[in-house]
């Protein structure tokens, strides 16, 4: 990837335990991603951004449950929004897919996760993606663009 490392920085002013990975969606054969064929053909890479939830004890466990997504839901809206900043500062075209359940259309699993699977940074089990090491523990954000990435 060209600019990896402009993308980790922007990530790491938000977190340390992360995933990145990139995937051309155009050249996927995917039922979700196909869905989106007249977004996919306008901005047809995407970056795939996924922040490693803080393991909780059980009594935190149930005293903030929404908490750690929360969090990360904040962290993962900053850093997408300052990539589609940066790369449309550089005369790429760019969108922060917003994490919402209902761009699911009814299906048990997320946009942003079939993206970040693409992406090889986890295998679907259960309607879940499971990452390496954290499992499903991850919360994913995507920023899809026309950048050569």
């Amino acid at each position: 990837m060209k600019c990896e490392s402009v993308i980790r920085n922007v990530i790491e002013t938000e977190c340390e335990d992360y995933f990145l990975g990139t995937v051309d969606l155009s050249q996927v054969d995917n039922a979700m991603v196909e869905k989106y064929g007249s977004l996919i053909a306008e901005y047809p890479r995407a970056i795939s951004i996924g922040i490693t939830l803080p393991y909780l004890i059980p009594d935190e466990l149930s005293m903030a449950k929404k908490q750690p997504y929360d969090v990360t839901n904040c962290q993962l809206k900053s850093i997408t929004s300052s990539l589609s900043s940066l790369l449309e500062e550089n005369g790429y075209r760019a969108l922060s897919m917003p994490k919402a359940r209902e761009m699911d259309d009814g299906l048990d699993i997320s946009f942003h996760e079939v993206v970040a699977n693409l992406a090889d940074l986890g295998k679907i089990e259960k309607n879940l993606l499971v990452a390496p090491e954290v499992g499903s523990r991850v919360n994913w954000g995507t920023v899809l663009t026309n950048a050569p990435i």
